[in-house]
């Protein structure tokens, strides 16, 4: 089963709620989902342990850098998808899951620091195809932009330039600022089922949250097609 891998060495980049926003899109379609959480902090297993969780949504907290490649191919061998929510700095256990990898998503925001700690990222993936003897395919997701796709400022724009220019491919859609986001860590549940959020507000957020996970499966379909 397909194993998609989010990372990026910045924290604060929307990483994990790029990796629950797929699990909980996937989820909703059917499929079975095993999240691996490791990430130093946690947040998927704490959300995990909030009131809602999709009962075909299991996540597993991943301690040992070195039983992660273990910790995935278990996890293959019981769910359609398998998401790994890395820890941002470079280590062991990031080039493990990256061998393991069908998809590996780089969220960035739209700055120039985002963008040099993105760069390290892609370059941690270019490593990881070498020792694996193998292409892992990537993609870059602008995550935390303004809610109206209209609105992008003179140096985002510049950084999504310069992104594509150096041949690395950004997925269509970008995941937007949206409380509705922080509310999940907060509440638990899926945006379906969030309490005391305007419903307008939860369908701008769900038709975000399709779109990004379809161009992700997207972008998986082309790297196995290309595997």
């Amino acid at each position: 089963m397909p194993v998609i891998t989010l990372l990026s060495p910045k924290g604060g980049v929307g990483k994990t709620t790029a990796a629950l926003l797929l699990a909980l899109e996937l989820s909703d379609g059917g499929a079975s989902v095993v999240i691996v959480d490791a990430d130093p902090n946690f947040p998927l297993v704490k959300w995990a342990g909030l009131p809602g969780k999709p009962e075909n949504i299991e996540v597993v907290q991943e301690v040992d850098e070195d039983a992660i490649i273990d910790t995935i191919d278990d996890a293959q061998k019981r769910a359609r998808f398998v998401i790994v929510d890395l820890e941002g700095r470079a280590s062991a256990r990031v080039t493990n899951a990256l061998l393991m990898t069908n998809l590996a998503i780089v969220p960035m925001q739209g700055s120039v620091l985002d963008s040099d700690q993105a760069a390290r990222a892609f370059q941690s993936i270019r490593r990881a195809s070498t020792a694996a003897r193998r292409d892992i395919a990537f993609a870059g997701v602008f995550t935390r932009t303004p809610a109206s796709s209209r609105i992008r400022s003179r140096v985002s724009q510049q950084i999504a330039d310069g992104v594509e220019g150096a041949g690395i491919t950004t997925l269509a859609t970008s995941i937007a600022e949206r409380t509705v986001y922080r509310s999940l860590f907060a509440q638990g549940g899926t945006l379906a089922n969030l309490q005391g959020t305007p419903s307008a507000s939860i369908e701008s957020a769900r038709a975000n949250a399709a779109g990004f996970a379809h161009d992700v499966l997207e972008a998986l379909t082309k790297a196995r097609a290309n595997g």
